[in-house]
């Protein structure tokens, strides 16, 4: 781990469920388990050196309870255990083992990653909203399934054609190994409602993916990475 002083949170923490030392923001050089959630991380952590022991940035109590735009501003109280066996995360389908935000009256659990998420990302180009309305029908982009994840919250987005693109949240946690932003770039602000702009911005972020793998390859001398990607190069401008 390496030490880091990002800006956007404190550096040094109190946390309850950890009292014998304090947490140091650190960057992960890989993936670890969360103690506090028990599910997977990478990037930024706190962690406790002596100790061997991580968290999440998002499984820090916050100061005041979390109100969800997807539960109609349903207040959610952050537990440091599940309120009893076999809770479920109502966001992403997958089993609550530790860490938790809970609202007792609607009997509601959110992993503090799935909580946390943002509404809007951009990957590959394409925004992503994330919706928690069920859909049986749809195919999962990430697992091409569309089994009991489609009982749970999804990031769609409809792509060039006007196709629905569907990928089942937890699906999408699973591969970023946390937080959606781990794997995915939030959407800038200014593009968010321009949606003249937001085309630039996929044209520009495919052609810098075009870039920079070809570069990868050139560097690698891969040859059939080269004809694969000029292949790729020449149906994106000739389109």
């Amino acid at each position: 781990m390496t030490r880091t002083g990002e800006s956007s949170r404190p550096a040094l923490i109190s946390h309850p469920a950890h009292p014998e030392h304090e947490l140091v923001l650190a960057a992960a050089e890989q993936k670890f388990e969360c103690n506090g959630c028990k599910q997977h991380g990478k990037g930024i952590s706190y962690r406790c050196e002596p100790c061997d022991y991580d968290i999440h940035t998002c499984c820090v109590p916050p100061e005041t309870s979390l109100k969800h735009p997807l539960l109609n501003g349903c207040k959610l109280d952050f537990l440091l255990k599940p309120p009893g066996p076999r809770r479920m995360c109502d966001a992403c389908g997958e089993e609550v083992l530790g860490f938790v935000y809970y609202n007792r009256d609607r009997d509601i659990d959110l992993h503090p990653c799935c909580a946390t998420n943002p509404q809007r990302v951009v990957l590959d180009g394409v925004m992503f909203n994330l919706h928690a309305e069920r859909d049986s029908a749809h195919i999962c982009g990430r697992c091409k399934q569309n089994g009991r994840r489609n009982s749970f919250w999804s990031y769609r987005a409809r792509d060039d054609d006007g196709k629905l693109v569907y990928l089942h949240l937890g699906c999408i946690i699973n591969g970023a190994g946390s937080q959606v932003q781990s794997e995915v770039e939030s959407v800038p602000t200014e593009l968010q409602n321009a949606p003249g702009r937001m085309t630039w911005y996929r044209s520009v972020w495919k052609i810098t993916k075009i870039v920079a793998k070809l570069s990868y390859y050139l560097l690698c001398f891969d040859g059939a990475g080269l004809f694969a990607m000029a292949g790729d190069a020449v149906d994106y401008f000739g389109s």
